[in-house]
């Protein structure tokens, strides 16, 4: 048996009651001092860190740089119409062409469109081409044309845009003269697609026509011709539209059938010239437009707008159409008389004209308070019960151009054709009659540069290429490795807290 020794038996009373025994003010001096030189390591291990990973870090860009391909260096140099080849000209506009070009560098194939900058001040169609550009800059819609290049030279402004080489709707109508019905479905259905996309970036088109549809290489629409998207007309613009819908109360209402309709479209489409307006076209437009040039309108012109061309694919013509261009600004200013639905000789053609597409029609054109308004109430619309919205793009298209190479342009006019150019005629001699005026006004700015006109979008390689050399500068096996050390330090230090705080609590 063990003797009683009371130095002993003080000795096992501090053993076994533990560290609540010690004096309690030099114990907290001792955690504190503890826990201040934990911290000052823990700085300099991460500040040294730290350090050596920006410089790691910097190194490495520093050598991605010097190694970087000559085609991402000239990315940061400005661009000219030198950087592009030149292979057709595939469009004529009222102040400019549309050639299909190749940048060299890229091998991107795009469509360039080139804009006169006096015609452009001439007309009053400056803030329209910034418009376009906005437009074309803010969406990434596949609904919509993409912008790859914007850029100016002393004479002209430049769109290098997506090549979209199906041709456009208009095209197709000239070929087919009507749809059938599951193929304007189709076609509808992604116009209407389209433009609620244009809507979402918070633009309306205002100059909807099936020109401005155009076809890709799979079949599906895509929307171009930004140009009047919300932008403000000029004063002289909008004194033409007044004047014209004015004076179209002073004519006498023509009354023509079905057939007359569909016998003046032939001859149009035979012999007319192409026209191009700066104020829209007014077989398409909403009558709000055309009766308050001020404003007073908002996205609603739009849908007014596809059920014309809703009518136009099931029909053969335009609702409104006339033999004359007053005939049509008459039209539309007297349209609840003159919209009606069409008949046929053909029986077949009377049933492709279905009452549910009749229907849709008269909620698209008419009074604005009454006229469908979203993209889910056109969705929701009986014509389109047996339609799948969710993968438009991914469903076979009626029709799929047949392409032999990037750069076919079989779909569009020949510029080298005088038939073609023939059609030209009247535009090609305005666009000389304006370029020579505006070249002895001396008011015409000799040169014009536009603050902020440039743009150019990102190659797909380029992007990938400069992450994932970020990624290896940032992941490497090193930069793992230190900071696995880091990590478990962290734990462990975490862990001897943890440890002590728990023995602290348990002893008291």
């Amino acid at each position: 048996m063990r003797k009683h020794c009371p130095t002993a038996q003080k000795h096992d009373e501090r053993v076994l009651c533990g560290p609540a025994t010690l004096p309690t003010r030099g114990c907290r001096v001792l955690d504190v001092e503890h826990e201040l030189l934990q911290n000052v390591i823990c700085l300099g291990f991460n500040d040294y860190y730290h350090n050596l990973f920006n410089y790691l870090n910097q190194r490495s860009i520093r050598q991605h740089q010097q190694a970087m391909p000559d085609s991402f260096k000239s990315h940061r140099v400005q661009l000219s119409l030198d950087d592009f080849q030149l292979l057709s000209q595939i469009g004529q506009g009222g102040y400019g062409q549309v050639y299909l070009a190749r940048k060299t560098d890229t091998g991107e194939m795009c469509a360039i469109k080139k804009m006169n900058k006096r015609l452009l001040h001439k007309l009053n169609e400056v803030q329209h081409v910034l418009t376009e550009r906005d437009v074309l800059t803010t969406s990434s819609s596949p609904w919509l044309v993409k912008l790859f290049y914007a850029f100016q030279d002393a004479e002209c402004l430049y769109l290098a845009m997506e090549y979209v080489p199906g041709g456009d709707l208009r095209t197709l109508l000239n070929h087919s003269g009507i749809l059938r019905d599951k193929n304007a479905r189709f076609y509808f259905a992604e116009m209407a697609t389209a433009v609620d996309a244009l809507h979402q970036s918070g633009y309306i088109h205002r100059d909807l026509k099936p020109e401005n549809f155009l076809i890709d290489a799979t079949g599906h629409i895509k929307l171009t011709d930004f140009g009047l998207s919300n932008g403000a007309l000029s004063q002289a613009q909008i004194e033409t539209i007044r004047e014209k819908y004015n004076s179209a109360s002073h004519h006498l209402l023509i009354r023509r059938d079905s057939k007359q309709k569909r016998t003046l479209r032939m001859l149009k489409q035979n012999t007319a010239s192409r026209a191009f307006s700066t104020v829209g076209s007014p077989d398409y437009m909403a009558p709000e437009v055309l009766s308050s040039a001020v404003g007073g309108y908002d996205h609603l012109v739009d849908y007014w707008s596809l059920g014309c061309v809703l009518f136009e694919f099931l029909a053969g013509y335009a609702p409104f159409a006339g033999a004359t261009t007053d005939e049509v600004w008459h039209n539309i200013r007297h349209w609840e008389r003159v919209l009606e639905r069409p008949r046929f000789n053909n029986a077949l053609a009377n049933l492709n004209f279905t009452d549910e597409a009749w229907s849709l029609v008269t909620q698209l054109v008419t009074h604005r308070e009454h006229r469908l308004s979203r993209l889910e109430s056109i969705q929701q619309h009986p014509y389109f019960r047996r339609t799948n919205w969710h993968d438009l793009r991914a469903q076979q298209a009626p029709f799929v151009p047949k392409l032999s190479a990037p750069d076919d342009n079989t779909y569009f006019d020949d510029f080298t054709n005088p038939a073609d150019m023939a059609a030209y005629r009247d535009v090609l001699q305005r666009q000389a009659n304006m370029d020579a005026a505006s070249e002895g006004n001396p008011s015409t700015p000799s040169q014009i540069t536009f603050v902020g006109f440039t743009f150019r979008h990102q190659p797909a390689r380029f992007v990938r290429n400069r992450v994932d050399s970020t990624a290896c500068s940032l992941f490497s096996p090193m930069f793992a490795e230190k900071k696995k050390d880091i990590e478990q330090q962290q734990q462990q230090q975490q862990q001897h807290g943890d440890d002590h705080k728990e023995n602290w609590s348990i002893a008291k």
